[in-house]
């Protein structure tokens, strides 16, 4: 199904783009020609549109949205719980296109199943010149579909999920480099473990090119449940989760992994510390390029920064807990924001002056790790951050305590609150700043957020 419309010329903004997953291949989470938003002028902003989508198909189905927003020119691309896909306008919040691609059914992971939560990627096929939008759906296919319309130019397996139990499922998003789309492949919920990797293909055509197992066959985890790093040569960093238990942890898992750009073989891999593994102790976060530098942090609460050559540690932090049966899993699941200067992550428990908070957000020396400050907040970070150019941090909160989740703006330069621009509602998905504007995704449906008619 389809819905199809336009926007006027005289309306489309003339902004900037938040073009993919994290901001783009590199996972800065940053964009730096967005001004609009300042320390200052962020407590001004109002609410300019929020969008809901249509109702669930099936009874009790899970509504709202995990995907974070993508901004292409002029239009917001998005994939929703109940399995729709939506191309809204950015200045209004209205349907210009709309396909519906999936709903997977719980299975053996106990709940009443998902629709998106990868988010989509919009990129130029360099056959036509035309932007093109790339997402994974649930049914583990990916799907190229015109930005303009969202007719689909081609679709390909990524791999063929079970029928009756919830092995195989999307987490990852897409990232498009060089003319190729790289997929993360993870299970469901670990009910049961797959085999987990990296596969690869052609943009322009969607035929497959390479698959990449982070343990020998027929050995199962390792899952990529996170986005694969692309840097500007061509190398590609991917984090991976944990092994079957019983086995242990061998070859690629619970690690962060370099492969070749042309055949996906492991370059150099590092893994968790012995004395630093815990049980299912997967890297949920996605690597992010910083300098020389790579880093994602581990559920065990740690975040590890190594070297882009080789991957040896060059230092490592405790940013928030480790999983635990108390707490039910590792919360330190979130990318760091970088500007070319300064590191920001979100995470979970944390104790500051004496006092213990549920979430936080930090800003931390990318050279040596050396926390410059720390902000806590009332429940935990999953989403990752995302900063813009003139200084300001978008931090979205997802928990289940007494007090109601928020996205909450902070200055970069002090981690000072300035404003807290939401209340209820999980926020999963990263909030994105572009054309001006914030736009933000939550279990309540899609939001953006301007400042007044003449500033």
């Amino acid at each position: 199904m389809m819905l199809v419309g336009a926007i006027p010329a005289k309306q489309v903004p003339a902004g900037t783009n938040w073009p993919a997953y994290l901001g783009g291949a590199l996972h800065s989470s940053f964009n730096r020609a967005e001004r609009a938003i300042t320390p200052a002028s962020a407590k001004r902003l109002v609410l300019k549109w929020h969008f809901v989508g249509d109702p669930p198909t099936f009874k009790n189905q899970p509504t709202g949205y995990q995907s974070s927003p993508t901004v292409y020119g002029g239009a917001v691309y998005i994939g929703s719980a109940t399995g729709w896909f939506y191309k809204l306008n950015a200045l209004t919040g209205k349907v210009m296109a709309k396909r519906y691609i999936g709903f997977v059914p719980g299975r053996t992971c106990g709940t009443i199943g998902a629709g998106f939560v990868d988010t989509a990627t919009v990129a130029i096929d360099k056959a036509t010149g035309k932007p093109m939008v790339y997402v994974g759906g649930a049914n583990e296919i990916l799907y190229a579909m015109y930005a303009s319309n969202l007719k689909v130019k081609w679709r390909s397996v990524i791999v063929v999920p079970s029928k009756v139990v919830s092995d195989y499922y999307q987490w990852s998003s897409p990232t498009v480099a060089d003319g190729r789309i790289y997929i993360g492949i993870s299970s469901h919920c670990d009910k049961p473990l797959v085999p987990g990797g990296l596969v690869s293909f052609n943009q322009i055509t969607g035929a497959r090119i390479r698959r990449f197992y982070s343990l020998p066959l027929p050995e199962v985890g390792g899952s990529v449940w996170s986005s694969a790093a692309v840097g500007s040569a061509g190398d590609i960093y991917i984090s991976t989760g944990n092994p079957e238990s019983k086995r242990g942890d061998p070859a690629s898992s619970d690690a962060i992994v370099q492969l070749s750009p042309k055949n996906l073989r492991p370059l150099a891999s590092f893994a968790v510390p012995k004395s630093q593994v815990i049980h299912d102790g997967d890297f949920g976060s996605s690597p992010t390029l910083f300098g020389r530098y790579v880093g994602a942090c581990s559920k065990n609460g740690i975040y590890y920064a190594l070297s882009r050559v080789k991957l040896r540690l060059v230092w490592w932090k405790r940013i928030g807990a480790p999983a635990s049966k108390q707490l039910g899993f590792g919360r330190c699941v979130a990318a760091t924001a970088y500007d070319g200067r300064h590191l920001y992550i979100g995470a979970d428990r944390v104790h500051v002056n004496g006092q213990t908070y549920e979430g936080s957000i930090t800003e931390l020396n990318p050279a040596t790790g050396r926390r410059i400050w720390v902000t806590g907040l009332p429940n935990a970070v999953l989403g990752t951050p995302s900063l813009d150019g003139a200084g300001v941090l978008a931090v979205g909160t997802y928990d289940f305590t007494a007090t109601p989740n928020a996205i909450y703006l902070v200055n970069a330069a002090t981690g000072r609150i300035i404003r807290t621009l939401l209340t209820g509602g999980n926020v999963f998905a990263q909030s994105v700043f572009a054309d001006g504007r914030l736009y933000a995704a939550t279990s309540a449906g899609v939001y953006s957020w301007g400042l007044p008619r003449g500033g």
